[in-house]
C-alpha cells in the first residue's frame, strides 16, 4: 500500500513543523480517513560546507499496518524554504 494525496499533505505539514521544533521533539501526523500515520523528529542540526543551516531528521510511516523508517537531511535555502539534500 502507499500514501494517498491526503496522507502526503498531513505528512508535509508535520515535516514543516519539524523544521522549527526543538531537537528531539516528535511531530506526529494521522490521517483519520485512512488510519495511516507517521512522525518526524529532528535528531541533529548544524551547518553544511556552504554555511546553510541544516537539520537531520528521522521519519516513521505506518501505512496499512506496515511500518517503515527513514533518515534524511534538509537545509534552509536563502529564501527561507527548506530543501531535502539527502
Amino acid at each position: 500500500q502507499s500514501m494517498d494525496r491526503t496522507d502526503q499533505l498531513y505528512a508535509q505539514r508535520a515535516s514543516q513543523q519539524a523544521y522549527s521544533a526543538p531537537i528531539g521533539q516528535q511531530i506526529a501526523w494521522t490521517n483519520p480517513e485512512t488510519g495511516n500515520r507517521g512522525t518526524y523528529t529532528a535528531v541533529n542540526e548544524g551547518y553544511d560546507r556552504s554555511g546553510s543551516y541544516c537539520r537531520e531528521f528521522r521519519q516513521t510511516i505506518n501505512v496499512g499496518g506496515r511500518s517503515e523508517q527513514g533518515y534524511g537531511t534538509a537545509c534552509r535555502q536563502p529564501d527561507g524554504s527548506w530543501k531535502i539534500v539527502n
